[in-house]
């Protein structure tokens, strides 16, 4: 019996007999006239086929059609013309007998498990004709799939490009002789250095770029300039550069920054190997003097309050950090809180509660006049620390005196106002050893201050630590409550700031207890991560996030990205990545639908640990995010270092970006230095149209906040995703 193939159906007369020869088996009365009908609408559409057929041969495009063995099924004639061989010499072969040797068995390998995987795979390969002569084909390869949806075969579409690529070539040389005005050129500096004999001196064989000339480098060099014709031999930068030549020509790619000429430069080093030595450094350097500048103003906002210039709460608590890590000695913490500023802002406003501020800080800073140091720690919150010799009495006179000078008479617009101020004072080393213990022991004692009167001041005692002895309770009912799965997560939406769509979600924690009502999620998160329970109840949050996330892809929702906080305690395990490896596998979950956000303190904490985690998330592909960027170390060099997608600027820059230039000059700072190192920008805390405005004015990437939504149920973000 006639076969039917591809050759077949372009030949009526070879149709017909296979029709003639199915008729001549015989068949029952209805399967006779299903053949009919068959044979009719077959012949009938006979120039579909054959106006395909012409349409084929005409293009520039070829085709072949493989089993799932790789052997060649059909040829076309287009195909057969450019390779040399005849369609009876391809079919039954595979196309090793076009291979020219050009391409790794990798790249093959790549290829294969590519299409086998049910997927197209698209790219240029270079083949070799009958003839010996080799040509350039852009291939694209299409599985197509069985019954069980499984690839049963392949059908390939070439296109010759061998002119394209030689022209590529001739393009190649034109633009290597340009390469030397192209670096003349150059606004940065580029060069090449040797390392010359048995003295391994160093020769710089190339030296380019306007920059070269900008810091008084040569840039004309017949026969090359050795690095000590550059810089004295005797100098510190002799050695600084000489360590650095020697570290890129040991194979390793080296950066760091140099000040050249009041310039601060940038400097990559890059081994070129053959043969498996180093024949030469290439160098780069780039001046960042402006983002040098630019940080350097981040880094002042960042650590310091923007109304009265004082050092803020993150610097604070570097400095008691860095005091207590170096032994410094004894320091007193004054926990300072004004009383009712409150009503002087909702009577006369804002601007005259700064005015308010800005007087008191000047007052506390005559008082103290260099016996330490004073910081704006909130609103209306000042925490002076005394690092200078003291004694009790000291104490009781110092604390004396600051309600003194802040309870004298303050005018602002015109009126006259008595300011009150409750003050908590604690010990270094009497009360507690660490700044957090410290911070907040004077804070239980301007509160117990308060709830006696006001306006006065207190030494903390262990006598008002029953909120400790209530967070000993609240610590068991967490423990329960995380064993009972008695918590909650709700989610609040990431949004693309310019097209407004959902992106993603972050998932937050909520705990309602069945006595104590609502416990604020500061609360109870910072208590589990001072006894530990963190660990169990982050492995919860990614658990149960991972598990809706499932179930909305189940219900035929489109799967979103959803972020999660992660602790230090956590990051810092050994068994982190395994423990977040198996919960994806569990749920059956995307790594790229997992969003980690880490706190910036978080992975100071152990660098080296936390950069070996991140790496191995990276590598699996979930995404990481330095979460409440500005609040701590603040430092753009960590971008750099750190494998993160990510970066959410902290709400307290974003609620006042749009009325404050200081803010705006700090997040505008912000967005454009992440966006130099590749990285996305999230805006937290987004409440105003306005702010949002001022968002898409300055091209950052995402936000999230009450704008567009508060933290919802499930069934409510449910809600969401169907509306789009």
């Amino acid at each position: 019996m006639t076969l039917l193939n591809l050759d077949n159906i372009f030949d009526r007369q070879k149709l017909e007999d296979l029709f003639s020869q199915l008729e001549a088996v015989g068949f029952h009365d209805e399967s006779s006239q299903l053949l009919n009908q068959l044979r009719v609408f077959v012949m009938e559409n006979f120039h579909v086929f054959n106006d395909l057929k012409s349409a084929i041969d005409r293009s520039d495009t070829t085709i072949t059609i493989t089993n799932k063995q790789g052997i060649i099924t059909y040829v076309d004639d287009n195909f057969c013309g450019m390779t040399g061989y005849t369609a009876e010499e391809l079919i039954g072969n595979t196309h090793r007998v076009i291979n020219s040797g050009h391409h790794s068995t990798n790249f093959f390998r790549e290829l294969w498990n590519t299409i086998k995987a049910g997927d197209v795979w698209r790219g240029e390969i270079k083949n070799k004709s009958k003839r010996g002569s080799h040509m350039w084909l852009q291939t694209t390869i299409i599985p197509l799939l069985d019954a069980e949806s499984q690839p049963g075969s392949f059908i390939a579409f070439r296109t010759d490009i061998t002119k394209q690529k030689e022209m590529e070539t001739k393009l190649v040389k034109t633009m290597k002789s340009d390469f030397k005005r192209t670096f003349e050129a150059l606004i940065n500096m580029v060069y090449k250095v040797e390392k010359t004999g048995e003295s391994g001196r160093y020769l710089h064989t190339m030296i380019e770029g306007r920059l070269a000339k900008k810091v008084g480098l040569p840039t004309e060099l017949a026969g090359g300039i050795f690095l000590e014709e550059i810089v004295d031999l005797d100098s510190e930068r002799f050695s600084f550069f000489q360590s650095r030549y020697e570290e890129a020509f040991q194979g390793n790619e080296v950066d760091f920054k140099y000040t050249f000429s009041e310039l601060c430069l940038y400097f990559t080093l890059s081994p070129i190997i053959e043969a498996g030595n180093v024949v030469e450094v290439v160098g780069s350097a780039v001046d960042i003097t402006s983002l040098e500048e630019a940080e350097h103003q981040v880094r002042h906002l960042a650590y310091h309050d923007q109304l009265t210039d004082l050092p803020n709460r993150s610097k604070l608590r570097n400095d008691l950090d860095q005091w207590i890590a170096e032994n410094k000695g004894r320091f007193a913490l004054f926990y300072c809180d004004l009383d009712r500023l409150k009503y002087i802002n909702d009577a006369m406003g804002q601007f005259a509660g700064d005015q308010v501020i800005s007087s008191i800080a000047d007052r506390i800073q005559h008082v103290i006049k260099g016996k330490g140091s004073l910081y704006r720690y909130g609103g209306d919150e000042f925490i002076f620390v005394l690092t200078e010799q003291f004694c009790q009495e000291d104490l009781e006179l110092l604390g004396e005196q600051i309600l003194k000078q802040i309870n004298k008479p303050l005018t602002v617009a015109g009126k006259e106002f008595f300011i009150t101020c409750s003050i908590g004072i604690s010990q270094y080393d009497k009360d507690g050893s660490t700044s957090e213990q410290l911070i907040n022991y004077a804070g239980i004692a301007m509160h117990y201050c308060k709830v006696n009167g006001r306006n006065g001041k207190l030494f903390y005692s262990k006598k008002m630590n029953q909120t400790y002895n209530d967070l000993i309770l609240l610590e068991g009912e967490l423990r329960r409550a995380i064993s009972k799965e008695e918590l909650t997560l709700y989610y609040q939406p990431k949004i693309d700031v310019v097209t407004g769509e959902i992106i993603g979600m972050e998932a937050l924690t909520r705990w309602f207890h069945p006595e104590r009502g609502d416990i604020p999620p500061q609360k109870f998160i910072a208590l589990a991560e001072e006894t530990g329970l963190i660990i169990q109840l982050g492995e919860w949050v990614i658990k149960e996030a991972c598990r809706q996330q499932k179930q909305w892809k189940e219900a035929g929702y489109k799967q979103q990205r959803v972020a999660i906080n992660v602790s230090a305690l956590e990051i810092q395990r050994n068994d982190f990545t395994e423990k977040v490896r198996r919960i994806l596998h569990e749920t059956d979950m995307p790594p790229e639908c997992l969003d980690l956000e880490i706190t910036e303190n978080s992975v100071m904490q152990n660098t080296e640990e936390c950069i070996k985690t991140m790496n191995e998330l990276r590598a699996m592909g979930i995404t990481l995010s330095i979460d409440d960027f500005g609040t701590g170390y603040s430092s753009f060099g960590y971008l750099r270092k750190f494998p993160i997608n990510h970066l959410k600027i902290d709400q307290s820059f974003i609620r006042d970006a749009y009325t404050e230039p200081s803010n705006a000059e700090i997040v505008k700072a912000m967005i454009q230095l992440a966006h130099t190192f590749g990285v996305k920008v999230v805006a937290e805390g987004v409440e105003e149209r306005e702010a949002l405005e001022f968002l898409r004015n300055q091209k950052c990437d995402y936000y999230q906040g009450y704008y567009y939504s508060r933290p919802v149920p499930a069934i409510e973000f449910e809600d969401m995703l169907v509306r789009g």
